[in-house]
């Protein structure tokens, strides 16, 4: 059967310049672009590279204010217990965001970004655990979510001088959970049973990417060093030691992992396609969220993996109540009293 392509939506959009951001903007003008004096096609990618830049702040900014509507509105994602708090934190992160892409944010105004950003996230982990959904889903998105509210966490102790907890552990340890919920991606997030085809073209889109990760890492460190750090924030020290080739193995094992997760979803129905748009969304934004571009990238990635894996309810008929027991016109037909 020949398989149609998926129609365009504006979370696609988004994670496609998301990536053009990250390869364009954050990696090829700080590594291989000059700063000034370029030639005419150096100076054409540049602003090639801030136009990408620009479009996925803007893009980030509408779907974010757009999915925390709509994530509002109904009782997929947050109860209605919270949604006064949520509402309200929402619009001061959306305010600050909006600040932030759309002319520039102070520093001091980063930590109050930063940590909305970071109570977003804690409710957003807390209300998929009281929605109907598969508790694989759950997890692999509160896997994603804990590590922005321990950085938030990080951040406000290390403004406040705390030695206990140390911000740097915890910063660490956040870090850490980020590369456990990459690898679990497929297992977690991606649909369960797979099929064979789905099985295929998972376990072959794992295997090249690690394939070309460590074909890179062996070959231009340095490159690989260089993009990792600007474009997604990852200090890759060395390969002498022991614990560093440890630790770009998990960086390999991680990226590989989220990368057939992400192609597990994509060749899915449309649901689970909005999921694999949003594992991308978060591989783009990087380990450290250091701009509101970023922060945006997370959000609209969490809510994207929210909405996606919401349990489908049975159409009801109109004999049936939402709760799916019989009207009290239905008990009084002669085939239910049969």
């Amino acid at each position: 059967m020949r398989r149609q392509l998926p129609a365009p939506n504006l979370t696609a959009l988004l994670a496609l310049a998301a990536f053009a951001d990250l390869v364009l903007y954050r990696v090829a003008s700080a590594v291989f672009l000059p700063t000034q004096n370029g030639t005419l096609a150096e100076r054409w990618l540049a602003g090639v590279a801030l136009f990408a830049s620009n479009l996925s702040g803007i893009l980030a900014l509408v779907l974010a204010v757009a999915a925390l509507l709509f994530a509002l509105g109904s009782d997929q994602i947050f109860p209605r217990s919270m949604r006064i708090t949520v509402s309200t934190v929402g619009l001061f992160f959306c305010m600050l965001a909006g600040i932030g892409v759309l002319s520039s944010l102070a520093p001091q105004y980063l930590v109050h970004l930063r940590i909305s950003h970071g109570f977003l996230a804690f409710f957003l982990a807390f209300g998929v655990w009281h929605g109907d959904r598969p508790w694989r889903a759950k997890l692999g998105i509160t896997l994603f979510a804990v590590p922005i509210v321990i950085q938030a966490f990080a951040l406000f102790s290390l403004r406040m001088a705390w030695s206990n907890p140390n911000p740097g552990d915890l910063a660490r340890l956040a870090h850490a959970l980020t590369l456990i919920a990459m690898i679990a991606a497929p297992f977690l997030v991606a649909p369960w049973p797979w099929s064979r085809a789905r099985a295929g073209i998972t376990i072959g889109s794992g295997v090249i990417l690690a394939a070309a990760g460590v074909a890179a890492t062996t070959l231009r460190f340095d490159l690989v060093q260089a993009a990792l750090f600007y474009g997604l924030r990852i200090d890759l020290t060395g390969l002498a030691s022991t614990p560093e080739r440890v630790y770009s193995g998990a960086l390999i094992t991680a990226f590989a992992c989220l990368g057939a997760g992400a192609a597990n979803c994509l060749w899915g129905p449309g649901r689970s396609r909005l999921a694999g748009w949003g594992l991308l969304l978060m591989a783009a934004s990087g380990a450290e969220i250091s701009s509101p571009k970023p922060a945006l990238f997370t959000l609209c990635g969490l809510l994207a993996m929210a909405t996606a894996s919401v349990a489908k309810r049975p159409r009801l008929t109109a004999d049936e109540t939402p709760e799916g027991q019989p009207t009290a016109a239905a008990r009084h037909t002669p085939d239910y009293e049969a």
